[in-house]
């Protein structure tokens, strides 16, 4: 067991896109539902302890993971990955170490890729460390923004970009190491004053970023980090 490393994987959403009437985690990749992936690679990697966020038909997914050693979070109104991760501050409050996010509809996302990226921020004892990646088509995902020398400035969630910024292909798939004293600390300090009146943890990334360090790690394979929003992406992965 690592110990002070903990798991955070947010699995509240409906999915509305998915246009059913399940929870989106549970819809089945090859005979399997999205977040049973996720936890085969959360369960590699040993942490103190896993948390999982959920909302929309609760019951279903707790039920269907069916593993006592989890703590369950309800996120009663879904208002935006900040809130999700919000709620996770009463269970760790007093907490030290750090703690990885992860989402139950983000199925492809390696062991592998991951274990180095954790050792190496947990050893450097960093604030955040973020992973990006490159895509052709970034179309939905939050884009990176960074100055001339290449140091990250923000993350724009696409709906707030400009044309120049909808341009870049960097983008954010939302996968954090955060230092848990930094996290909740800044995370308090999120508006919900943008277009979809959500509190966005990518916010939280610009608040450390001023005062701290975040640091950014570009993964190899953008497979590994691709959502599920729709039947139609769901359907691209299976083959």
């Amino acid at each position: 067991m690592n110990k002070n490393f903990f798991i955070g994987i947010l699995a509240a959403g409906k999915g509305t896109r998915m246009e059913s009437n399940i929870p989106k985690v549970l819809h089945n990749l090859e005979n399997k539902a999205l977040i049973d992936y996720v936890l085969d690679t959360a369960y590699e990697l040993n942490p103190e302890k896993i948390f999982t966020v959920v909302g929309f038909k609760k019951e279903l997914v707790i039920n269907h993971i069916n593993n006592p050693n989890i703590e369950y979070i309800e996120q009663k109104k879904q208002l935006g990955t900040g809130h999700a991760v919000l709620q996770l501050d009463n269970p760790l409050y007093g907490k030290n170490g750090h703690l990885l996010i992860l989402y139950g509809d983000v199925p492809n996302i390696k062991h592998s890729t991951l274990s180095p990226i954790v050792d190496e921020h947990i050893k450097e004892n960093a604030d955040v460390t973020m992973i990006t990646a490159i895509l052709e088509d970034p179309t939905g995902y939050g884009r990176i923004i960074r100055d001339q020398s290449g140091n990250l400035i923000k993350i724009v969630e696409e709906k707030d970009c400009n044309k120049s910024e909808k341009a870049i292909k960097e983008i954010n798939p939302g996968i954090y190491i955060f230092k848990i004293s930094k996290l909740f600390k800044n995370l308090k300090k999120v508006k919900s004053n943008n277009e979809s009146k959500e509190y966005y943890l990518t916010d939280v990334i610009e608040l450390i970023n001023n005062s701290g360090t975040v640091k950014t790690k570009k993964i190899d394979n953008p497979k590994e980090i691709m959502g599920i929003n729709t039947i139609k992406q769901l359907e691209l992965l299976q083959k």
